[in-house]
């Protein structure tokens, strides 16, 4: 024999009942079972929110529950067609009983816990006669059993407690021997008064398992609207995967830590009896679900030392604290009789070693009568000072990490915290038993989808996630994408690592989609922007990160491919949300003294990260090689080079002979400059890289601390467009000619270069010998060379190609995934 309890979402229409009964009729082919079913589904809070308006002398009522007799009556009329009159009788009869107990309550203006267990129950009592009639209709004889006859409780009308002996005896009289399939109430019970009584919400779960421990059943099985148990809610946790076999133990941790697909107390009489109990899914029979039994009974090599999360996402935490509690005896013990005789349930405990603090989560709404009845209980230590009053945190939840074997496995902790620290979640409260296979914390209830979604990828995902939100919409962020989306599978396949675009932004329109996955989404989408945004109002950097913090997401990476200075400017505020930043912008450490040292202070105060390797030399390694340098102890003595392509780019093209005017104008064709030439020979670029190099090294300076030569002549200086200053430009040509001629006399060429050397820095014209690495340059490369105590007498140089989109492009990259491998 099987008990099948079937929840409200099963039966919530006549579709889903006539699905309900093909389940029913096919396994009793095969065996004897015996039905449980709960109200349909919302119609236990319509009847609570029908009886608390009765009870305040609301007349409203009356309006509602005319749409709970609709709802009813319209399933009977679909389930039973031309035969739903002679249904009808009974259907009345029964809501004709609830009209007048709502009723009474309306004129008393008074709604007590009798009173509203009586109301509750009609939902069930309803439900179950519609499945029984229609069962009966269907050519399976069915019985309507009422379990206020079977189960027997205390007299706490809305919460009641089982007494398991009567219970078990009245249960095995009544099921001796049964000729009609039974279908018997959820939820609702008795007191030995014969007033009615309920389980808790959900409660027909507890009614099935009592059931099937009182009569040996074989297996319970509890059929819902998912597959099983889950690792995690996979309603927050997309990821989440359904557990095939999972411990009695493990299941009763998960359901009291809030897992709603079985109510706690469910699992206690099957544990006790050693009846497997089984989760099923009534959309999706064919699914095998989740087994849950004695731990020796789980298959053997089941992977992972955690099982499952779960989570209670509104709780509020008490704290009684003082140093008059250290050493007191008896201190906690009032604290929780005095909880416990007020009836207010704890969900967690904490207590500090040292015995000065003890907290405790509650549900929100019993809140200010725990904080009265607490400080009521220890006024006397309050009004002395021993203790503090109790104080209320609100907006929490607590998250629950479950598993058998988490029991003695090193690791598991630390795993957990740090996955945590490391997406900016702070953890205010934490529990674990010392059984080792529950670790409770409580966090803010804004991180509680974050936190589920890195502990599920930390402990369940080989494959593991950053989510990279885009800032600047030109040639960097272009090639950027092009560069992920050839690169995401190898990623995915090689480094179990999937860089997943979640948003793009520029100054007039911004897209943010967190749930597609395509890469060809953004790609065609980065060639849209321009045409959206003329009709778009969307705007701004400050709504921009507004979304990406309001979407939380864990191992959130901003992406900077802007030059934009009000994009630098919060850098500090991304950091201190713990958000990681890879940038290729220079404007923020290149700023204003203020600005870098705010950014530096927020990247040590945070657990987020700052990568910025492209503001020097686009793709090639210098910042990340000067810190590697300085941080093994040696000392940088001197830093020189070439750290513009475009300058590098003209003066290689000058040694071969042109002329200065025509390479310029070569090379503004060629996109190695910005529009207007001017801009990169004025050397402001190149200065602000050297300025990134000495603050890396610890000097304090400014922009204007940089001694900066200006390639551009004084008669073309001022108001002008660059095609004006182009047609000027020809005016010294004959001086570099010259110029390079004289050096090249005495053995040099010219070149554009910087220097970086105690704490003084400086980029301008300098004469180069031949041999120097420098006057081998080709192209548009870059060129630093390191002088330390190490490499003295041979420097450390590194070479190669310093502008364009796709290099600079793949330094963000790479950044991008030394973030990843720190983040997962």
């Amino acid at each position: 024999m099987k008990i099948f309890k079937f929840g409200g979402s099963s039966i919530a229409s006549a579709t889903k009942i006539c699905n309900v009964a093909g389940i029913i009729q096919n396994a009793s082919s095969r065996t004897s079972l015996i039905i449980v079913v709960s109200a349909i589904w919302k119609v236990t809070d319509m009847l609570a929110e029908i009886a608390l308006l009765a009870g305040k002398g609301d007349a409203a009522y009356r309006e509602k529950l005319d749409g709970i007799a609709a709802l009813h009556s319209g399933i009977v009329r679909e389930l039973f067609r031309e035969a739903a009159s002679a249904e009808d009788s009974w259907l009345q009869e029964l809501l004709a009983e609830l009209r007048d107990v709502l009723h009474g309550v309306f004129l008393l203006r008074e709604l007590s816990d009798k009173s509203l267990a009586l109301v509750l129950s009609y939902g069930e009592r309803l439900s179950c006669r519609i499945v029984s009639r229609y069962l009966h209709f269907s050519g399976t004889p069915a019985e309507c059993i009422d379990a206020r006859s079977l189960i027997v409780t205390d007299e706490n009308h809305c919460y009641a407690k089982v007494d398991r002996l009567a219970t078990g005896k009245r249960i095995r009289e009544r099921f001796s021997e049964f000729h009609s399939l039974p279908v018997v109430t959820g939820f609702i019970a008795s007191a030995p008064d014969g007033s009615v009584t309920n389980l808790g919400r959900g409660g027909s779960d507890f009614t099935a398992t009592i059931l099937g421990a009182a009569l040996h059943a074989e297996e319970v099985w509890i059929w819902t609207d998912v597959d099983g148990f889950y690792s995690a809610d996979p309603k927050r946790v997309t990821d989440a995967q359904v557990i095939p076999e999972i411990s009695y133990v493990e299941a009763l941790e998960l359901s009291h830590a809030g897992a709603k697909v079985l109510h706690p107390l469910a699992v206690q009489p099957v544990m006790k009896a050693g009846i497997p109990l089984r989760i099923k899914n009534s959309f999706n029979p064919d699914s095998p679900g989740t087994r849950i039994g004695n731990e020796s009974g789980l298959q053997e090599g089941r992977p992972g030392t955690v099982t499952g999360l779960t989570s209670i996402n509104h709780v509020v935490l008490l704290s009684l604290s003082g140093s008059g509690m250290a050493g007191v005896p008896g201190t906690a013990s009032r604290l929780f009789t005095c909880l416990a005789r007020h009836s207010i349930n704890i969900i967690f405990i904490s207590q500090a070693s040292s015995e000065q603090s003890i907290s405790v989560a509650i549900m929100p709404a019993q809140a200010m009568m725990a904080k009265k009845v607490l400080e009521e209980e220890f006024v006397r230590e309050i009004d002395e000072r021993r203790i503090d009053p109790v104080s209320v945190r609100r907006n929490l939840a607590m998250v629950a990490v479950v598993g058998n074997k988490m029991s003695g496995h090193p690791g598991v902790s630390a795993q957990l915290f740090e996955t945590l620290g490391k997406n900016g979640i702070n953890v205010i409260a934490v529990a674990q038993g010392a059984n080792e296979m529950n670790i409770s914390l409580v966090i803010e209830s804004g991180d509680e989808d974050k936190a589920l979604n890195c502990i599920h990828e930390s402990f369940f995902l080989s494959m593991r996630k950053v989510h990279v939100f885009i800032a600047g919409t030109g040639t960097i962020a272009k090639s950027l994408i092009s560069q992920i989306r050839q690169h995401r599978l190898t990623l995915q396949k090689e480094m179990d690592l999937d860089v997943v675009v979640c948003g793009l932004a520029n100054t007039r329109v911004m897209v943010i989609d967190g749930d597609r996955k395509e890469m060809d989404y953004w790609y065609d989408t980065i060639h849209e922007m321009h045409e959206r945004s003329s009709r778009d109002g969307r705007a701004g950097i400050d709504e921009y990160i507004g979304l990406i913090k309001e979407a939380n997401r864990h191992n959130t990476i901003v992406v900077d491919c802007t030059a934009s200075r009000l994009v630098a400017e919060k850098y500090p505020e991304l950091l201190q949300a713990n958000i990681s930043v890879a940038t290729a912008n220079k404007l923020g450490m290149a700023g204003e003294w203020a600005l870098y040292r705010r950014i530096m202070d927020a990247q040590r105060s945070s657990n987020a990260k700052f990568l910025y390797e492209t503001n020097v030399g686009a793709g090639l390694p210098i910042i990340s090689t000067l810190n590697d340098l300085k941080n093994s102890g040696d000392r940088i003595l001197c830093i020189e080079g070439v750290l513009s392509g475009t300058l590098s780019f003209i003066f290689n093209e000058l040694r071969k002979g042109g002329r200065f005017s025509e390479i310029v104008r070569k090379a503004r064709d060629a996109g190695y400059t910005e529009p207007d030439p001017r801009d990169d020979l004025s050397g402001a670029d190149f200065a602000r890289k050297l300025l990134i190099l000495g603050r890396e090294l610890g000097y304090k300076l400014e922009y204007a601390d940089v001694e900066c030569q200006s390639l551009v002549p004084e008669s073309c200086r001022g108001e002008m467009t660059p095609a004006e200053f182009l047609d000027r430009l020809p005016a010294i040509d004959d001086w570099y000619a010259a110029e390079m001629e004289s050096a090249a006399r005495e053995g040099f060429s010219i070149a554009y270069t910087g220097e970086l050397k105690e704490g003084k820095a400086k980029v301008g014209l300098k004469r180069v010998p031949l041999e120097s690495p420098v006057a081998g340059l080709n192209g548009t490369e870059n060129l630093v060379v390191f002088t330390t105590d190490r490499y003295l007498m041979t420097p450390l140089v590194v070479k190669g190609p310093g502008a364009g989109g796709e290099v600079t492009a793949g330094g963000v990259f790479a950044d991008i995934l030394r973030i990843a491998s720190y983040l997962v």
